[in-house]
């Protein structure tokens, strides 16, 4: 079952180091999904962070989960007492990335602007556009891999004091710029009722990325479409049901997600909401995904939790991913029917 184990391993990293990071609370990291969503808020500004523990029931040597993804943005709106019903802002989104039991180590820093074009005169439509530029750093520590030289001559266990043979490029990190851009579509043409649309290019100048110096090796475009709406049943906006997709497409791999979600506002200070989707990738279906929160006051915090449906299951003892997502908005407003302007997809 060792041996299982450590091919999994192996297997799983270097699947990391073909593909980017991905939430299942992907709503919950809406800088990091698409540039377009960059303070596209009805706040001053707003603050969002995640945390995601996957496969987290795999033995390892050191005990760290073979997946943990850290994950933090900023954005802020910007002269909205001149652009009326428009919205223009800033943002930086940051995270850090230990794949494989730390053998392959991403860090990344980005800005981003966004511009959001009201269409009619009462800004119940917008359409946005983003863009993110900024640097990644990524790091493969050889020591945490076992490679086959490691084999006991018996052929019965890893000895990891035993040299793997291979050049250490421990020290040798790697830095690159990258660029995303993208667009959205918002609309509320009822008041109790709202959807959205959006579409970003992740990776745009395609850069090169390699640990052996090979020019020739560059990131893949990372395609993502995502969209929701919601229902209110209410006139008071109190109560509401949203579905929700994202499709992420990048070289060979693909990642659907589809989901439904309830809102209730309880009163002016406190909420809750419950979700629950399925996501299949390339390989077929690889799980089901159950969230729950709360909002209190302009902060809202959800739990989710990942049921392992893939291959894996034996590995991981059918677990999945434990993720969490805070978002807090200052100076939040109450959305309602007469600000049109002020909607924006519920984050």
């Amino acid at each position: 079952m060792k041996y299982f184990y450590a091919f999994v391993l192996l297997i799983s990293v270097a699947f990391a180091n073909a593909q980017d990071i991905h939430f299942s609370q992907y709503y919950a990291a809406p800088v990091n999904l698409n540039p377009a969503h960059t303070a596209n808020i009805n706040g001053t500004f707003r603050v969002a962070a995640n945390y995601r523990n996957q496969w987290f029931l795999i033995p390892v040597s050191n005990e760290i989960a073979p997946y943990q993804t850290v994950q933090g943005s900023f954005d802020m709106a910007v002269l909205r007492n001149k652009l009326r019903n428009d919205g223009f802002g800033f943002g930086v989104n940051v995270y850090h990335d230990r794949a494989g039991n730390g053998s392959l180590v991403t860090n990344s820093a980005m800005a981003s602007i966004a511009y959001h074009k009201a269409i009619d005169r009462y800004g119940r439509s917008r359409f946005s556009v983003g863009f993110q530029a900024g640097i990644v750093q990524k790091q493969v520590n050889l020591n945490n891999l076992i490679f086959e030289s490691q084999l006991d001559p018996s052929g019965t266990f890893w000895d990891e004091n035993i040299s793997n043979q291979e050049a250490d490029y421990s020290a040798k990190a790697i830095l690159y710029p990258d660029m995303n851009i993208g667009a959205m579509w918002t609309s509320m043409p009822k008041p109790r009722f709202r959807y959205y649309m959006g579409f970003a290019l992740n990776h745009v100048a395609r850069p090169r990325e390699s640990f052996l110096n090979d020019k020739r090796n560059r990131l893949q475009h990372r395609y993502v479409v995502h969209g929701g709406m919601e229902i209110f049943t209410n006139r008071k906006l109190e109560f509401s049901f949203a579905p929700t997709f994202l499709m992420m497409l990048q070289n060979n791999a693909q990642q659907y997600q589809v989901g439904l979600a309830i809102n209730n506002d309880y009163s002016e200070t406190l909420g809750w909401f419950a979700s629950v989707s399925g996501r299949i990738n390339t390989t077929g279906t690889d799980a089901a995904i159950i969230g729950a929160g709360i909002e209190v006051y302009d902060v809202r915090i959800g739990l989710s939790y990942d049921v392992n449906l893939s291959g894996l299951r034996t590995a991981s003892r059918a677990q999945g991913a434990a993720e969490i997502g805070v978002v807090y908005i200052f100076g939040k407003e109450k959305l309602g029917p007469i600000q049109y302007h002020k909607y924006c997809p519920r984050f």
